[in-house]
């Protein structure tokens, strides 16, 4: 059977700090299993094919997309194509996902179209009946979206049995199957077809989640999946379930020499939900490594958990070519952490950033500000916790503000208080939570604008004590936004926001020559 798997172009915001840019990982195990099964697979990476494309998106002013345009990438879709998989992972991104699949509807009118990702998952229903979706998968892809694939290739298209998966029936109601199980040995899955892509278009582009060096050859990995936590806030459990499954170190090492073999890779992004649980874990890695790929880099941009990483943990990382580690507490209340139940020890926190600090490494953290139950004593709590970072030398701070993602316990909590749409606006405002004008808060005691100037003056607060205990970190930032050069998520959110600015005065410099 002929498949086609898309990744829809990219939306992003002007005024964000933070477009996700990278290539699909989620695609490329999808196609490298259909592989494995006898199917024919075109990925048709939306993204990639024009990455340095980005064009003012008419659905919403402030948000450009960038890559294929809509219709470019519908007559692109093979017309003998038996299966259409769609990527629909982000919600902010939905609409133009919506119209994308639409289109391809119409291009391709005879072929079965399959939806997956986050924001299938959270909204099935949705996806099913707004964008024309047969089928919707649910949660981890590969075992489910192969069986379907299979009994495709039987003439079999009765789902009330299958497992994984998400319809419509006759009457029109969303039926919806047990959720499959998870994965057990990660191992057993082909790696990621990243032959079916243009993977250096994405090396060559340095735009990356995590910030490497400018001759660097990055590429996205794997080490884990799932997430053992259950904060209250992130898709994660409704995506994955609690389970967490981990691979081998040794095969995870196996891998990344497969990549440097076949195309020269030496940094390795790891894109893992909670990278870092267990000590014995990470150590028995951080030793592969060292003693397999020497003089390579790896990162964990999405950020990790403090409780196995202790002076022995930091170490190690840093000898085996990760020199910066990103925290997550997200607030620096303890009732706020018990509210949304984070489960962190903010002690532990600090003490595993001071052990990182001692050996070298860069220190982030990713702070939330804006929760519903967030009241005026959890600020200043929180306020001190970033003072006090600052003050011990962490380098960086990304402060988000919250926003309720469709398919966690908080989105349900917010919306039983204040009924939430799940229309385009919601959507374009999900989006907020790394922007830096635009703010909507969910938060009834805070309003938008308070809620802005809370997270800019976060910010304002960590970075002023940070560069004035640490004058080089400040020139070392104004070096990087010159030259373009990104060792941190500082310069890497820096050159973003220069080249967004870049592209606006481009367009009315052109729109004013004609007139």
């Amino acid at each position: 059977m002929k498949v086609v798997l898309i990744q829809p172009p990219g939306l992003q915001v002007q005024d964000s700090y933070s477009s996700i840019t990278q290539p699909p990982l989620g695609i490329a195990y999808l196609s490298a299993y259909a592989k494995r099964l006898g199917h024919s697979v075109v990925i048709l990476d939306c993204v990639g094919a024009a990455l340095s494309r980005v064009e003012p998106w008419p659905g919403r002013e402030g948000f450009m997309a960038q890559g294929l345009s809509l219709d470019e990438a519908a007559c692109r879709v093979p017309k003998d194509a038996g299966v259409v998989g769609f990527s629909c992972m982000f919600t902010h991104a939905w609409p133009m996902t919506r119209e994308l699949m639409r289109k391809v509807r119409r291009a391709v009118p005879g072929a079965f179209f399959v939806a997956g990702g986050e924001h299938a998952t959270a909204m099935p229903e949705q996806v099913l009946r707004d964008g024309g979706m047969d089928l919707v998968v649910l949660g981890e892809g590969e075992i489910t979206f192969g069986e379907v694939l299979e009994k495709l290739s039987l003439g079999i298209r009765d789902w009330r049995t299958q497992a994984g998966v998400a319809c419509m029936d006759a009457a029109g109601s969303l039926v919806r199957g047990a959720r499959q199980p998870r994965i057990a040995e990660l191992d057993s899955l082909p790696y990621p077809d990243w032959e079916s892509m243009d993977l250096k278009a994405y090396m060559d582009s340095h735009i990356f989640m995590g910030p490497s060096g400018s001759e660097s050859r990055s590429i996205p990995m794997l080490a884990t999946r799932g997430c053992p936590y259950n904060c209250t806030f992130c898709a994660s459990a409704n995506m994955w379930t609690r389970v967490y499954r981990t691979r081998e170190p040794s095969k995870v090492v196996d891998e990344m020499l497969h990549w440097k073999e076949r195309f020269k890779a030496d940094d390795f992004q790891f894109q893992d939900l909670t990278a870092i649980v267990k000590k014995d874990w990470i150590t028995a890695f951080c030793r592969e490594v060292v003693a397999r790929l020497p003089g390579i880099t790896w990162q964990i941009p999405v950020g990790t958990r403090a409780e196995a990483i202790d002076r022995e943990v930091t170490d190690l990382l840093v000898a085996s070519g990760c020199g910066a580690v990103t925290y997550a507490p997200e607030s620096g209340s303890e009732r706020i952490l018990k509210a949304v139940e984070k489960r962190v020890h903010l002690d532990r926190v600090e003490a595993s950033a001071r052990a990182a600090l001692d050996s070298g490494m860069q220190v982030c953290l990713f702070m939330i500000v804006g929760f519903p139950q967030e009241e005026e004593e959890d600020l200043e709590a929180t306020f001190r916790f970033i003072r006090r970072m600052a003050r011990m030398g962490v380098h960086e701070i990304a402060v988000s503000t919250f926003v309720p993602f469709p398919g966690t316990a908080l989105f349900a909590e917010v919306d039983r208080a204040s009924p939430i749409a799940v229309d385009d606006d919601y959507c374009y405002w999900v989006a907020g939570a790394t922007r830096l004008v635009a703010i909507k808060s969910f938060n009834p005691r805070l309003s938008d604008e308070r809620l802005r100037r809370l997270k800019l003056s976060a910010m304002a607060q960590f970075y002023a004590i940070s560069y004035a205990a640490h004058p080089t970190r400040f020139a070392g930032m104004l070096k990087a936004l010159v030259t373009g050069e990104q060792k941190t998520k500082t310069d890497r959110a820096l050159a973003e926001l220069k080249a967004k600015l870049g592209r606006k005065v481009r367009r009315l410099f052109h729109a004013e020559n004609l007139l």
